[in-house]
């Protein structure tokens, strides 16, 4: 008997149907309605905010901000409020895949930032480095300018990644909720208003140095008309539970070119360390050997060095800076230097959250965290911290924290090294510096930095200084966590010159 083509594929059909598990089908179905659902919300916020024509005017824009920053993690004691820094403001040019941003203070451009397909840039105005940007490190201070139009146009091009998740009532409103995985990889909660159809928050979960599991938002108000295209005029970013930047849309302008001149590196800028991401993995690490059984990590992360002191006993490590990624590239290098001599103790210089983040690293090793009275509970609060979608697994159980006032030692000799609380000092109120008698070396972190240049003294290393001379240590070098070792005659110069300058002030 003859069987049409159409039978047999009835047939065919019929037969795949009682071997395709029905899970699957409906995950299919389920996956593909919430894509549908999320489309729809998306084409509402397109027409909200101006139609399709509006929003790709955004191509080719000239806009400034004015900005106030919190320094989350940067106060003067862990239980510290996060301080406002003076205002600054931000000005972004966008050509295509093109885009040129400048962060000034007052009238004083501060730091530059060059996106371009040839090869990202930045150039600190300060140091006066030059420093390539890998684009996800460049995520944190784009973040600054993260306009709600801009989130929906790449939402427009990235369709496929788009994720209804319903709808949610919060303060009396009500909005649609849609995920989507931006461009960098990053897993982005958005927020629409389900009567005007304008995206109210953007956020991000994240696994935080310090404290685990953390949101990351940015909440758009004050939508205004700008020439056919709605514009929030105010933005607030939220790190947890704090307020990080206030930022107000001052100007917008549509149809702008962006200068040539603004992608030219200054010709007497110095290239600097490249601006990354610190490492995901373990990460075999540049040492170099100061002396018999103590080493210098050099750039453990971008621009902080680690240093680590071998002991019979176990193995001293100072400084804790970034990530627990870091950290875990400092355990991974020195194992394979001393695989049978334990990492006995870790001392992060001072909880700020640059220098702390490497901090779980060492807790779930189960490293003492040797630390000043003040940071006792926050290493604590560190340890205990909900960790579920990061790399480093959950919370430790346990934490062991050695505390000391004024001065503690460890060693004799060649490896004695003498750890000082140098504070208060305006920096912050407890910080720790590592003096080694044996090298005459005194090894710090922000209170005194080095590129090559002697600069003037900040009032931080000038009151550095003032408690220098009261511990009376005899100097010959000064390792600083940023940037490269100078001279005591070097570091004195730099002092003399911030001294005359204060009192010239």
């Amino acid at each position: 008997m003859k069987v049409s083509r159409r039978s047999a594929t009835i047939a065919a059909a019929a037969a795949l149907s009682v071997l395709r598990p029905t899970p699957a089908v409906a995950q299919e179905s389920a996956a593909l309605s919430r894509q549908r659902e999320a489309q729809e919300v998306l084409d509402r916020a397109v027409q909200a905010l101006g139609g399709p024509g509006a929003i790709d005017r955004l191509g080719s824009v000239r806009l400034e901000l004015a900005s106030t920053l919190s320094n989350v993690g940067q106060g003067a004691n862990p239980s510290s409020p996060p301080a406002e820094q003076p205002p600054g403001s931000v000005v972004m040019h966008a050509e295509g895949e093109r885009a040129v941003y400048q962060n000034y203070q007052g009238e004083n451009l501060t730091f530059r930032f060059v996106r371009d397909p040839d090869g990202s840039w930045a150039h600190i105005v300060g140091p006066n480095t030059v420093n390539v940007v890998e684009l996800d490190a460049a995520v944190p201070f784009l973040q600054r300018v993260t306009l709600s139009p801009w989130v929906v146009r790449e939402m427009t091009e990235r369709p496929e990644a788009l994720r209804s998740l319903g709808s949610e009532s919060s303060a009396g409103s009500t909005f649609d909720v849609v995920t989507y995985a931006d461009p960098v990889g990053r897993q982005v909660t958005l927020y629409f208003d389900a009567s005007s159809g304008l995206l109210s928050r953007a956020e991000t979960v994240a696994d935080h140095a310090q404290f685990g599991d953390q949101i990351t938002a940015v909440d758009f108000f004050d939508y205004r008309d700008l020439d056919g295209l709605q514009v929030p005029h105010e933005l607030v970013r939220r790190q947890g539970d704090l307020v990080a930047a206030r930022t107000t849309l001052t100007s917008l302008e549509f149809g702008t070119t962006i200068d040539s001149a603004l992608f030219v590196k200054p010709e007497d800028a110095t290239e600097g360390q490249p601006i990354a991401l610190p490492p995901t993995g373990p990460t075999v690490l540049d040492v170099e050997e100061l002396a018999e059984g103590v080493f210098l990590i050099p750039n453990a992360a971008p621009n902080y060095n680690a240093m680590f002191v071998v002991y019979d006993e176990g193995i001293l490590v100072l400084e804790t800076p970034q990530t627990p990624a870091v950290s875990r590239a400092v355990i991974a290098t020195i194992r394979e230097r001393h695989p049978t001599v334990p990492i006995r103790w870790a001392v992060p210089t001072h909880y700020h959250f640059d220098h702390s983040g490497g901090l779980y690293g060492y807790i779930r090793e189960g490293v003492a965290i040797v630390t000043t009275s003040g940071s006792e509970a926050f290493v604590r609060e560190v340890a205990a911290a909900p960790r579920t979608i990061g790399t480093t697994g959950g919370g430790a159980d346990h934490v062991n924290v050695e505390t000391f006032t004024g001065s503690r030692s460890f060693g004799e000799g060649s490896r004695r090294v003498e750890l000082y609380d140098v504070g208060p000092n305006p920096h912050v109120d407890e910080i720790i510096v590592a003096y080694l008698p044996g090298l005459n070396l005194v090894f710090v972190a922000d209170l005194f930095s080095f590129q090559g240049d002697v600069n003037a003294a900040n009032q931080n290393a000038l009151a550095f200084a003032e408690t220098l001379e009261e511990l009376d240590l005899e100097l010959a070098t000064v390792l600083p966590v940023h940037g490269e070792r100078a001279t005591a005659e070097q570091f004195w110069e730099s002092i003399q010159l911030g001294r005359e300058q204060a009192e010239g002030n």
